[in-house]
């Protein structure tokens, strides 16, 4: 019987040492999820903030408003987005990238580069990408007035006495041609 209850003591210990620990392996979990948990919520607060902080800088007010230049131009429909970009995003990175989409039809071009300090809150630098959709380069090189070029005439070749009467006959032939319509136009509109 002393042997029985010795083995169930040692017994009894090892599952509540066993119990013991997995316990603690639970909080250790929790504590990992609600990180996580935290630093998802903090990215989506983050994320959320930029943009809106995006749609209130006056660059993308200006993109705004050439959208209703696009629908008059018959362009197609073409819309501008607040993008933020978190594929470059890292857990301990101090700034998010985003940028102003142009979109039209299935062309899309990054007209602006924006930068947001987590720290602060805050944009902290706006800059222009350059790129442009192609209808837009268009549209400039239309609006840009044509470069005037003179035109050198060739020289005149010296000819024969011979090919000089026969332009000269031509010339009359098409004279000739041109007086008789006129004559016929004139009897028409009286």
């Amino acid at each position: 019987m002393k042997q029985v209850s010795v083995i169930l003591l040692i017994v009894l210990c090892s599952f509540s040492a066993i119990a013991q620990q997995d316990k603690e392996d639970r909080i250790e979990d929790r504590k990992e999820q609600q990180a996580e948990k935290k630093s998802v919520n903090r990215n989506k607060v983050d994320y959320n903030v930029f943009r809106r902080q995006i749609l209130t800088l006056p660059e993308f007010g200006e993109q705004r408003n050439k959208l209703a230049e696009y629908k008059k131009a018959g362009k197609g429909i073409a819309k501008i987005y607040a993008v933020v970009d978190s594929l470059n995003d890292t857990e301990d990175s101090k700034t998010l990238t985003g940028y102003i989409q142009l979109v039209l039809g299935d062309n899309v071009a990054n007209i602006y580069e924006v930068t947001y300090d987590r720290s602060l809150k805050k944009i902290s630098q706006v800059k222009a990408t350059g790129e442009t959709l192609e209808i837009e380069k268009a549209d400039k090189e239309e609006k840009q007035a044509p470069a005037k070029q003179t035109v050198k005439k060739a020289p005149k070749k010296k000819k024969s006495e011979d090919e000089e009467d026969e332009e000269e006959a031509e010339e009359e032939d098409e004279e000739k041609e041109e007086k008789p319509a006129k004559k016929k136009q004139k009897d028409e509109d009286d």
